[in-house]
């Protein structure tokens, strides 16, 4: 509408000119042009208002017929507007309503909705502005005027942004070239005070930006994972030494641990209960790490192209296998690993509830006592670095067995080897389980690309499922907590 109003105003503007500057060179012509320009316009006033009357007494004629049918209707054209305030909604319902939006539906529809509540009025303002800052989802088109309204200078004396403190989550992973080391360390630095996650884009994450990420105390989270030139270690470690309410960390697939750091500089976090290892592991890698902090509950390696069999094997044997909160364990992705370098996993870590582990570095030998016969001779005490790797009397004595593992789920997956599909069949672990081993197995999950829904394994695989079903019917509710227990096999993209 406004487009047609400029429109018509520029033509407006246009005639006008044109008629004053003829008016003052030839008055005779400007008054005929003008006497023309009146007789035209009286002309279309006259024919519109013939028009008009005609519409309106054909309209009434048939207002006058339907009325005489008796078939007249009456109805409203016009939109339905507000003749009241609206009603008014307290904060805390106000807030359940927006915090259930924002949880229950995708990033992209959570943000535009919640930008629109932000226009209703002054009360839906306050409560949707802290939970539309609080996840931002992040692209090219929307980045920069999110570093504008939390940077509006670059120095942060100068003005500083109220929405900063607001920021709970930063995730930059899908920007690559559309922002520069220093904006990564500038919003950092604006969202130090409420940051609890941080995901760090894939080339603009560098050593300038450990100074502000030191400083971010509630810090919770912390991936690197993308990061394509990994700082300096001690560097990067001197700033995880300060971050004391971090829980989940992801190293850098660029992280290179060797011989050359000494183990008094890599001081992990003291709170650390998620770690995700990745990088230059090799055969060096135990005299470049000190040992693992014992709050640890979750061990992720991939992503290791130098690591070899006897070095990952040393490793869990050493570092991992003191870790008495250690509940999960996840290997993938490791190129140089033999087909069978993964078999004694289930007998180096007894504690584990949960087993991720790729069918490229594992045989059938995994589920069975007899192979671990040869590793009951071996001593498993002799990590150096860490004084605690002692095993418990009891378990040292008794030899290895399975009857009774703390194993709770199982996660099968492919590293993308072609030929490995038939390594491991549900025939495998229904033996193990009909001998009492892993009396806790639970749930077996299964990735797709291992074809257990084919026709050769799907009857095996339905008959696993059935063999947990009936193994924990009688057991089928937590004791204390209310909830079914969860058990059978699945499968889907893992």
């Amino acid at each position: 509408m406004s487009n047609m109003f400029n429109n018509f105003g520029l033509e407006f503007l246009e005639v006008y000119d044109v008629q004053y500057v003829l008016t003052r060179s030839e008055p005779r012509t400007g008054r005929r042009l003008s006497s023309m320009a009146l007789d035209q316009q009286r002309n279309w006033d006259i024919s519109m208002a013939e028009n008009l009357q005609q519409t309106l007494h054909k309209n009434d004629t048939s207002r006058r017929s339907q009325e005489d049918d008796g078939t007249i209707q009456t109805t409203t054209d016009t939109a339905p507007s507000w003749t009241a305030p609206p009603t008014y909604l307290p904060d805390e319902i106000l807030l359940q309503i927006l915090s259930h939006l924002a949880t229950t539906t995708s990033p992209s529809t959570a943000q535009l909705t919640l930008a629109s509540c932000c226009l209703l009025s002054h009360q839906w303002y306050a409560a949707a502005l802290p939970l539309l800052y609080a996840h931002p989802r992040l692209y090219g088109q929307n980045f920069d005027p999110f570093v504008r309204a939390i940077c509006p200078s670059i120095n942060l004396h100068v003005r500083a942004s109220p929405l900063a403190k607001l920021v709970k989550s930063l995730n930059m992973a899908s920007m690559v070239h559309q922002v520069s080391r220093t904006s990564t360390a500038r919003l950092l630095g604006r969202t130090k005070e409420g940051l609890e996650e941080f995901v760090a884009p894939q080339a603009s994450f560098a050593i300038n930006c450990l100074p502000a990420l030191g400083k971010c105390v509630r810090l919770r989270s912390l991936d690197l994972s993308l990061v394509s030139e990994s700082p300096p270690l001690p560097d990067l470690f001197r700033t995880l030494e300060r971050l004391g309410e971090l829980r989940t960390l992801r190293l850098p697939r660029s992280a290179g641990f060797g011989v050359h750091h000494k183990a008094t500089c890599l001081v992990w976090p003291p709170r650390l209960e998620e770690l995700s290892l990745s990088g230059g592991i090799d055969a060096h890698f135990l005299h470049g790490v000190v040992a693992f902090p014992q709050t640890l509950r979750g061990l992720t390696i991939e992503h290791c192209p130098l690591a070899k069999g006897f070095a990952l094997v040393h490793l869990l044997r050493t570092a991992v296998r003191p870790l008495r909160n250690l509940e999960s364990l996840k290997i993938r992705y490791m190129p140089r690993l033999s087909s069978r370098a993964l078999d004694d996993v289930l007998f180096l870590l007894p504690q584990l509830r949960k087993l991720s582990v790729s069918v490229d570095y594992i045989t059938p030998a995994i589920f069975d006592e007899g192979h671990y016969s040869h590793l009951a001779k071996e001593p498993l005490n002799t990590f150096v670095h860490t004084p605690s790797a002692v095993l418990d009397e009891e378990e040292a004595e008794g030899p290895p067995s399975l009857q009774y593992h703390a194993l709770h789920t199982l996660e099968l997956t492919s590293s993308g080897n072609t030929g490995i599909e038939d390594k491991i069949s549900p025939i495998d672990i229904l033996i193990a389980m009909d001998e009492g081993c892993m009396p806790n197995l639970r749930r077996v999950r299964v990735a797709k690309s291992l074809h257990w829904h084919s026709n050769a394994s799907g009857a095996d695989a339905e008959a696993l499922g059935d063999a947990l079903r009936e193994k924990w019917e009688g057991k089928g509710w937590v004791r204390g907590t209310g909830r079914r227990l969860e058990c059978g096999w699945l499968m889907g993209e893992l």
